[in-house]
């Protein structure tokens, strides 16, 4: 619960420090925050002063905290100086909260720090929105003014930009706000190299934006009753249920929001507050302002507001004026008058998180007087952990959460004055094991157990775990190669790789030795036991929900490469098996256009460009390359094991795919995912004469087993492979119910974000028309014929080859000369693209082009899609 969000946006909240966590460990100054962090002080303030996290793993901290165990703060500063290796393969964080991290220490900057202790990289989003201060930005733009701010190690504060201002309670987002809040998040990710994310949500304000993001895990942490607030508009409040129906988990802080939200979403985690147990635990001088008091002193600290009963405080000390009733936290939102003339009654207002305890030490009794209304009823206070980790005797109002969680530990009261004889009651306890149970009930619900509690759920839900088997025999580059892949920034959060080595006779055996146990399990075979019989030794080992068999003559990319391929299997019940495409594979998941080395696998650049144009397809197959497979372990269960039958290899990927499709399930090509293939890297090493009657014996076998002939795997998608003259060209695209676009750039792709290039991304992600671009180099190397680099997108150097194909549109984005051999229905000269003198030239050549000018490049690309309307007579 935050029920002490602020209620006035015009009141700043006091700052209550630079690094909350810097003060926990006990450092007092800059000199030792600097040594202790290993951070230059003062943080960097800007984007262009950050660095993006390390490309290279740091080792396993020895300081890892035990499962139930929190966090000393000697582990503590050793976990900052030198985050756990376990962040190559943490999940990332973004924080969309309801409070601004230097407001007032509540769950969900206590929830974010306990994420980055343990290796994730936490991006807290501020509360103020950035005016941008121009009118139509382009994406460069508003990446000029997302505001990064390291704040402590692995938390950044993140300022998102838009055209106007946004109030998190009364404003509901359109369409153009959608856009630049998440072309800023899509920078920091890009700029972070955000692989796996997961979006944790305090408010529904958030839900456009989070709902239009793309490759996130959703998660709603509910901590509130929000229609109980009433600065929260109700326009925004109707979002919830949109935000709860579309998150991937919802996460409940109280038994009454768990209630009502687990009839709307089937995976609701019942996960309450907590305390950080050892700050307010340990003894503090005493606050000045309370030092001369003398008798009794009734304390409470936190938000003062509409939901607060401030009668209730004001006739207990009318009543009782030999008590001091210490009150502290911001008024607004509460009428105080009525109490502020009581001599007995001091408002101190809002106090740094650091120094609550030297308040709360002194208090002989701790408050929580909260009016009995719907927004209280579903709290969960924060503070009753906090007042039992100091030991302290604490009187509340009814509040249901306190019968369900420290029944026996607090006094409970519904009239003033049982609330009054509450109090006498705990003044003259003196049990000191009462204390001791008080304090115990804290130590058992820190944030470091939530942040636990809610990782392991993550991972259970939303990162199903995955088994990835490796078969080895001999090769050993090719299988350090893989391994070290599979080791990247970034790597899936939820995995094991099951290394099974064939009878490995030269250096393999004793590098695997040397793997880390944490995430490799390896096993030794004496003998060669084959393909399907090695594969099936490490698939009964296999423990996750997905099951990988990898070759180990492969490279794979990145972080997402996993992510893509199981993404379907959960989604559709009857699809079984699924497979990326590849460099180097005999059917059609072969790659038409490909940029790489077989050190280093895929191109980055290429890559990247991959991934945005094949970005969410797939489709279905009847055959399945096994250099990389992703099959449902509750179909491998059923199916069974590779047939053994074959021996060292081949046509068993043939046959497991013939069982499976039997069985009625699917199989499907992943579009957007891409694994890099040597190629038979151990087959290759039997002579020519074993290999040819190996691969007779297994055809024959694979004949004669399913009565049917084999037929040769389909070739890559190219619509105009073999086409090599105009008029093969030209039949190909006759029968093509699309529109067909040439466009015309600087003849060179690049990493650099040209105009152009966005041009033919935008008309790539319509996905409704062929797309023709000219070009002589692709990142540095050669386009020769045509090539395909899209669903749709096909690269050229021979313009002579489309000389009989009229275009419905030709875009001049770049080519300063005019194109003879082109023919067009619409010729269009995007203006933006061209020098003053370039574009005068270039339209007195091309007499009847349409010079656009002043248009974003999606706003281009629907001109150009526009039919050419008839003139006039």
């Amino acid at each position: 619960m935050v029920l002490n969000r602020p209620r006035k946006r015009s009141r700043k909240p006091i700052k209550k420090r630079n690094s909350r966590s810097v003060k926990k460990l006990g450092e007092r100054n800059r000199s030792a925050r600097q040594r202790l962090l290993n951070v230059p002080y003062p943080l960097p303030g800007t984007s262009k002063q950050l660095k993006p996290h390390p490309a290279q793993p740091l080792p396993l901290s020895p300081f890892l905290p035990a499962q139930d165990k929190e966090l000393t703060r000697s582990e503590a500063a050793h976990i900052r100086s030198h985050p756990p290796a376990g962040e190559r393969g943490q999940y990332d964080v973004f924080r969309f909260p309801v409070i601004d991290w230097d407001f007032r220490w509540q769950r969900p900057q206590q929830i974010s720090e306990q994420f980055a202790l343990h290796g994730h990289r936490v991006f807290y989003i501020t509360t103020d929105i950035a005016v941008l201060p121009m009118e139509e930005p382009a994406y460069e733009d508003v990446a000029r003014h997302v505001g990064i701010k390291r704040i402590e190690p692995n938390i950044w504060l993140i300022t998102l930009c838009a055209t106007r201002k946004l109030n998190l309670y009364r404003d509901l987002m359109n369409e153009t706000d959608i856009r630049y809040l998440r072309w800023s998040i899509d920078h920091v990710r890009d700029r972070f190299q955000v692989e796996h994310l997961v979006s944790i949500v305090d408010l529904p304000f958030w839900t456009p934006l989070v709902t239009a993001m793309d490759d996130h895990k959703l998660v709603y942490d509910c901590m509130d009753e929000h229609q109980g607030f009433s600065t929260n508009d109700k326009a925004i409040l109707s979002q919830e249920e949109q935000l709860v129906r579309s998150a991937d988990l919802v996460v409940a802080s109280s038994q009454a929001l768990y209630d009502r939200l687990q009839t709307l979403h089937p995976s609701t985690l019942l996960l309450r507050n907590a305390a950080d147990a050892s700050h307010f635990h340990n003894p503090m001088p005493v606050a000045p302002e309370l030092m001369s008091i003398r008798g009794p002193v009734i304390g409470y600290y936190g938000a003062i507001s509409d939901w607060f009963d401030i009668r209730l405080i004001g006739q207990l000390a009318a009543r009782r004026p030999d008590w001091t009733f210490v009150l502290i936290g911001h008024t607004f939102g509460c009428d105080t008058s009525v109490v502020e003339r009581l001599p007995n009654i001091m408002l101190l207002g809002e106090k740094p998180y650091e120094q609550l305890p030297s308040y709360l030490h002194r208090f002989d009794v701790a408050l929580i007087p909260f009016l009995e209304n719907e927004l209280t009823r579903a709290t969960n206070p924060v503070k009753l952990y906090e007042y039992l980790a100091a030991g302290k005797p604490v009187v509340s109002t009814y509040l249901p959460e306190l019968e369900s969680v420290a029944s026996g530990l607090t006094l409970v009261a519904r009239t003033p004055e049982d609330f009054e004889h509450a109090i006498e009651r705990s003044l003259q306890q003196e049990d000191p094991s009462v204390a001791q149970a008080r304090m115990q009930f804290a130590r058992s619900h820190t944030w470091h157990m939530r942040y636990k509690e809610l990782h392991e759920y993550i991972l259970a839900k939303l990162f199903p775990k995955v088994s990835i088997v490796i078969l080895t025999y001999n090769n050993w580059a090719y299988t350090r190669q893989c391994l070290t892949s599979l080791q990247k920034q970034g790597r899936y959060p939820n995995m094991e790789v099951i290394v099974i080595d064939n009878g490995s006779t030269d250096e393999t055996r004793r590098y695997l030795a040397e793997l880390d146990t944490g995430l490799f399990r390896v096993m030794y075979s004496g003998a060669n036991l084959g393909f399907a019989a090695g594969n099936a030794l490490g698939c009964r080992k296999a423990s996750g929900e997905y099951i990988i068999l990898l070759n180990n003559d492969t490279i794979v990319p990145d972080g997402s490469w996993i992510r893509r391929l199981i993404r379907p299997l959960a989604m559709e019940q009857d699809l079984a098996m699924t497979g990326p495409m590849s460099n180097h594979v005999g059917n059609d998941q072969a790659v038409d256009h490909f940029v790489g080395n077989p050190v280093e696998g895929a191109n980055a650049d290429w890559l990247r460009d991959f991934y945005e144009f094949y970005q969410g397809r797939s489709r279905y197959t009847d055959l399945l390359g096994f250099f990389c497979v992703a099959i449902k372990r509750s179909v491998f269960e059923q199916i069974g094991d590779l047939d053994r039958n074959y021996g060292v290899g081949m046509f068993e990927d043939d046959d497991y795919c013939e069982r499976v499709k039997r069985a009625g399930y699917k199989l499907a090509i992943i579009e957007d995912a891409f694994v890099y293939h040597h190629g038979s890297a151990t087959i290759k090493k039997l002579k020519p004469g074993e290999y040819d009657q190996l691969w007779r014996n297994n055809k024959s076998y694979y004949e004669r087993k399913w009565n049917k002939v084999w037929q040769m795997p389909k070739p890559p998608e190219n619509l105009f492979s073999g086409a090599e003259s105009a008029p093969e060209v030209a039949a190909r695209l006759a029968n093509s119910a699309n529109q067909c676009v040439l466009v015309l750039g600087a003849r060179e792709w690049s990493r650099q974000d040209s105009r152009w290039k966005r041009i033919v991304k935008q008309l790539a992600a319509d996905r409704k028309q062929l797309i023709v671009v000219h070009l002589m180099k692709y990142h540095q190397h050669d386009v020769i014929g045509i090539r395909k680099a899209g669903p749709q997108v096909y690269l050229t150097n021979r313009l002579d080859l489309f000389s009989r194909v009229r275009f419905d549109s030709v875009i001049y984005c770049g080519e300063t000369e005019q194109q003879h051999d082109v023919q067009a229905r619409r010729e269009l000269i995007d203006a933006p693209s061209y020098h003053a003198h370039q574009l005068l030239d270039l339209n007195a050549t091309l007499e009847n082009a349409e010079v656009l000018k002043g248009l974003r490049p999606d706003q281009l690309v629907q001109e150009a899609l526009r039919p050419k309307e008839p003139q006039p007579g």
